[in-house]
């Protein structure tokens, strides 16, 4: 890849706790190229430019409107709604393709805040526009300094235009960039392998390219962020999206609880969400000049299981529960607001459909990219068959 010919990678950056390449906002972006088997960076700018290029935005999809504050229009920022990757790559690109500023690219690679954190690690602390990064722990947020660091610049008022304000994403990865390559492969290429694989593994990095061979490729080892199939098998995919809730994900963990329950050839599951703030709120006054990194947290909670699955009762949700299909599963949606120092939960009672067999039950439970640390419990009729963090896709059998 890359020989000869040369490619255009486009680069999607993420820096909160998610890669809401499954729902979410988008902060900076690159552009790259490979020729000969060199690769280059031709661009790294603000998400925001790039909207900006675009001279008229259309309005916002129905979901921005009903539980996003204050946006009314749909913008690239904006664009990765779905938790299928392929198909917030389509919303993207009806966007993307009205800027004035667009390339013709070959594919789309999306990371978030924890490979910039593991690539601080190997390479040790870099300088990007006169600031220094590291990936040490910070006691103001209990998170690493570059994270940090970055929401201080982005995020805090001042009494100046900040240029390129998200930008400095871009900035920092461009030093790290060049840092990977400009040292003799024995070096650092090594570790920097496995990290990148170990951060394809756990959904921090999510891949799509045009070249159909290459993404059913990428597909089959789980790297293209795709809802998968599950034919004759059970499926849970619980998808949360913060809403102009700040940073607060940094500050909310989430432990998941799945009993089934197999009785007569009939199926029925409780899940149970619980979602924990220990951290008190930031000074969100913007007047006062404040950092809002901890803020009520606006959730919108997507819950995919098989189609055809019949809702029993959801409990937990500030607004109407919908239910409805989408990519090829059933969705049972919530919204609910967690406090800082505060927890809330989610309960949801269903039944699965017949197409599920419970003779040999077997049940995929797919992890939401960019996610750490989430705790999640499998039972089936009494007996655990999984109690620990996801780190990738949990596959379970009876």
């Amino acid at each position: 890849m890359g020989k000869d010919k040369e490619q255009t990678y486009l680069i999607l950056f993420q820096n909160d706790k998610e890669l809401r390449a499954t729902g979410g906002f988008l902060t900076s972006y690159a552009v790259f190229t490979i020729k000969d088997g060199k690769m280059k960076i031709q661009k790294s700018a603000d998400i925001y430019s790039l909207d900006n290029s675009i001279s008229s935005h259309p309005v916002a999809p129905d979901k921005i409107l009903a539980y996003h504050k204050n946006v009314s229009q749909f913008y690239i920022r904006d664009s990765n709604l779905s938790p299928d990757f392929p198909t917030t790559i389509n919303i993207f690109n009806t966007l993307y393709q009205k800027s004035s500023d667009k390339v013709k690219y070959d594919g789309i690679i999306a990371i978030d805040s924890q490979v910039l954190v593991d690539m601080l690690k190997i390479f040790g602390d870099t300088e990007a526009d006169g600031i220094v990064f590291s990936a040490k722990t910070d006691v103001r947020c209990d998170c690493p300094q570059v994270i940090y660091r970055l929401f201080d610049m982005v995020d805090r008022p001042v009494g100046y235009v900040k240029e390129n304000r998200k930008g400095i994403l871009g900035d920092l990865m461009y030093q790290l960039f060049y840092k990977a390559i400009g040292f003799p492969p024995s070096k650092y290429w090594g570790t920097l392998a496995q990290m990148m694989f170990k951060n394809l593994d756990e959904k921090h990095i999510l891949l799509n390219f045009n070249d159909s061979q290459v993404q059913a490729s990428i597909e089959k080892l789980n790297y293209g962020g795709r809802v998968r199939d599950y034919v004759g098998g059970d499926y849970l995919y619980v998808n949360n999206v913060n809403f102009a809730g700040a940073k607060s994900n940094m500050f909310v963990s989430q432990a998941y609880t799945s009993k089934t329950t197999i009785q007569n050839g009939k199926i029925e599951r409780e899940v149970t969400v619980d979602y924990r703030n220990p951290y008190p709120q930031s000074d969100c006054n913007l007047e006062r000049g404040g950092l809002c990194l901890n803020a009520p947290l606006r959730n919108w909670i997507r819950v995919y299981v098989p189609k055809g699955s019949t809702l029993t009762s959801f409990k937990g949700s500030e607004t109407k529960v919908l239910t409805y299909d989408d990519l090829g599963k059933t969705v049972f949606e919530g919204f609910l607001i967690i406090q800082p120092m505060g927890k809330a939960q989610v309960t949801v009672k269903y039944t699965l459909p017949q197409t599920v067999n419970s003779n040999n039950y077997r049940l995929l439970y797919q992890k939401q990219p960019g996610t750490d640390e989430d705790k999640l419990k499998i039972e089936v009729n009494g007996s655990k068959l999984f109690d620990g963090v996801i780190v990738k896709d949990v596959e379970v059998k009876k």
